[in-house]
């Protein structure tokens, strides 16, 4: 089996383990059963928290399966080290359902655990990204002609979600239910990393 076989069938893998995440995610959307027609209302509003847990969960993972897509387009050759990095990004997708259901039932409680559980899922699944992308160029599997400040860019913008829900566990033990909150510093971390990577990419290019 050559290395561009064994390359699609790890693609074809990683598809479906993205698939089925997103198939588990929706099984928890439902409301409790033998609900009065006139309690439907109230049984709706009720629900909403499991809705945007759903939704966020459901964006994380459809970002992190175009990412995934976009740099297995530009990743030509395979290894042994690249699946087991990629199984680990697959083993926090996988697990997503599970935090996503804690945080939909638990996130409005006076306590820190459901907020800290999810938040490491996703900077896990961050990490791994950056990782398989970081290896990647490091391991010459790389189309060679991409160029250095895309790959910084790219590097760095993972690295930023993945510092801003880890720095929202420890913030988790004082703000509780409020630590979503500190997911909205993805928009500023996201901007800083693309500053970040023009001046890296500008001062590459400056003349001597």
């Amino acid at each position: 089996m050559n290395a561009g076989t064994s390359l699609e069938r790890m693609v074809f893998f990683s598809d479906a383990v993205f698939a089925i995440a997103l198939t588990l995610l929706a099984l928890d959307l439902k409301l409790p059963e033998g609900i009065p027609a006139e309690q439907l209302d109230d049984a709706l509003i009720a629900a909403w928290p499991q809705l945007l847990a759903y939704a966020l969960s459901f964006a994380i993972v459809a970002k992190t399966w175009m990412s995934h897509h976009s740099d297995f387009a530009l990743i030509r050759r395979f290894n042994a080290n690249l699946a087991w990095l990629n199984l680990g990004l697959l083993f926090f997708i996988a697990m997503l359902p599970g935090p996503t259901s804690v945080l939909s039932d638990y996130g409005d409680d006076p306590t820190p655990w459901p907020s800290i559980l999810y938040a490491a899922n996703i900077a896990a699944v961050y990490l791994m990204l950056a990782a398989i992308w970081g290896y990647a160029k490091h391991a010459g599997l790389m189309d060679p002609e991409m160029a250095a400040h895309v790959h910084r860019r790219i590097f760095n913008a993972r690295m930023a979600v993945a510092l801003v829900f880890l720095l929202s566990i420890p913030a988790a033990f004082a703000l509780n239910a409020y630590t979503p909150f500190v997911w909205l510093l993805l928009v500023p971390a996201s901007w800083l990393a693309r500053w970040i990577s023009a001046r890296e990419q500008g001062a590459g290019t400056a003349p001597n």
